[in-house]
């Protein structure tokens, strides 16, 4: 708790510290020569969006222009189509960008109450990103590697605990075009590894705390998990969002075991960078996923259970649909998955000294098991991140569960106990690509059936303080 308290007495210190009007140097900074506030309010710990931003993702990253071409001695622009071949993108340093994520100090209490150790990370995540245009309707998307966020631990008797190595692995993939059809309209597809509510980024924002039971979100701390993904989408009349994506799976790139299929529609009410409102429906379905009941589990050294005194927490991959496993649910196996998520989003940018991403969410899934049993859960959310002078901020998420019923395949129904969950995180931003933050959960729990809530346990809370610099 010492390091804590001499770690938060320096960022206190620090506030008063003007920040100044640092141009910021992220990949997209240097292509589009807009500064990183034209298209987030924040990055840290997930990027908001501004219109402008949200757009530009839309597109598929290719505009406004690649920004050098090749072309032969004596040509003029004008002899060049539009669309069409002889192109180079240039300039790879433009392209080249990379994320640190710091942690200087972590902790709290478990669920049961017991304090946990107060930890570093110094390397907490790193993200190496290569995108951008390719041509003037052809745009990529690629984040290399995450390094320091899979910590491998050891299972030697009596040396048990972090060794210090870590994973590194590949995570997303996206390529994406799009062209115009008339003055305020475009259409456009993408492929890639990510789920369909990356194209439009309605996976954020993503710290609300509700459970998005479609989507694997966009980057993270876990181990790359690869999918194929095939969007197709139009923006209509500058205001109408327009998508259907096809999923091979929440979690394969097998074809041949089912699939999942995503819909999307939204409309940008005000239709303006300092002021926008949009309010988007985004319905899933298919039968490729796992229960939200229990964790799936690959284990990469025990082919059952691992026996006495040897553990696979670190070698091993554990999926959750929804991220609220049920303590002594049984194991089911999906037969058909249904998923709604409601969202309105409000976006203020620079009225004034005062910035903001405001937005309610409403979210449920519903599974049919192949035993015949069936499970349903809705929860609703609010999120609130606000900045004055884009420098000094705060951020609030809130969580609550309206329903999460099991029936067992006899007809029986299991109420599962809730709690809400409420999140706060202040944030000091000296400069658009360097942003620091103190986080602060005042209540962890588990998720238990209220006819075995003896089991519940609901004594625990969480803190980390950290940074985040891109570059």
């Amino acid at each position: 708790m010492n390091a804590f308290k001499a770690a938060l007495a320096g960022v206190i210190c620090s506030l008063p510290l003007i920040a100044t009007d640092t141009q910021a140097m992220p990949s997209f900074a240097r292509q589009t020569g807009m500064v990183c506030n034209s298209c987030h309010i924040g990055t840290d710990n997930v990027p908001n969006f501004t219109r402008t931003g949200r757009i530009f993702a839309m597109r598929g990253y290719a505009r406004p222009v690649v920004r050098e071409k090749l072309r032969l001695d004596g040509q003029t622009s004008d002899d060049l189509p539009q669309y069409g071949g002889d192109y180079l993108a240039l300039n790879w340093n433009d392209f080249f960008a990379a994320r640190l994520v710091s942690e200087l100090a972590q902790g709290g209490k478990a669920t049961n109450g017991t304090k946990q150790d107060t930890t570093s990370a110094p390397l907490g995540r790193m993200a190496l990103f290569y995108t951008g245009p390719i041509t003037d309707w052809l745009g990529l998307w690629t984040e290399i590697g995450y390094l320091g966020n899979n910590s491998i631990s050891s299972v030697t008797t009596g040396a048990s605990g972090p060794t210090g190595l870590n994973y590194f692995a590949y995570d997303e993939y996206r390529l994406s075009t799009s062209r115009l059809i008339g003055e305020n309209s475009f259409i456009g597809m993408s492929f890639g590894n990510e789920p369909g509510d990356v194209v439009t980024q309605f996976v954020f924002p993503g710290a609300t705390g509700v459970a998005s039971f479609f989507s694997l979100g966009q980057g993270g701390t876990g181990k790359s998990m690869n999918i194929g993904t095939l969007s197709f989408h139009a923006f209509l009349d500058d205001s109408i969002w327009l998508q259907f994506a096809a999923e091979s799976g929440q979690n394969n790139t097998s074809w041949n075991n089912g699939w999942l299929q995503y819909y999307s529609i939204a409309y940008d009410l005000f239709r303006q960078t300092e002021n926008d409102l949009w309010l988007s429906l985004e319905y899933t379905r298919g039968n490729d996923a796992v229960s939200v009941l229990t964790p799936q589990k690959s284990s990469f050294i025990c082919p059952t259970t691992c026996p006495a005194g040897v553990t696979d927490t670190s070698l091993s991959f554990t999926n959750t649909l929804g991220g609220a496993s049920v303590v002594n649910a049984p194991v089911e196996l999906v037969d058909k998955f249904q998923s709604y998520r409601l969202k309105a989003e409000h976006v203020v940018a620079d009225k004034g000294p005062h910035s903001w991403v405001a937005a309610g969410l409403l979210s449920g899934v519903r599974e049919d098991f192949k035993s015949g049993g069936k499970v349903k859960r809705d929860v609703a959310g609010a999120y609130l991140r606000y900045y004055f002078l884009r420098t000094y901020g705060v951020e609030l998420n809130y969580q609550h569960n309206f329903d999460y019923t099991y029936t067992t395949p006899a007809g029986l129904d299991r109420d599962v106990k809730t709690t809400d969950l409420f999140r706060m995180t202040l944030l000091w931003t000296p400069a658009m690509n360097f942003n620091t933050h103190l986080t602060y959960q005042p209540k962890t729990f588990n998720y238990v059936f209220k006819d075995q809530s003896n089991l519940y346990q609901g004594s625990g809370n969480s803190w980390s303080l950290g940074f985040e610099y891109s570059f």
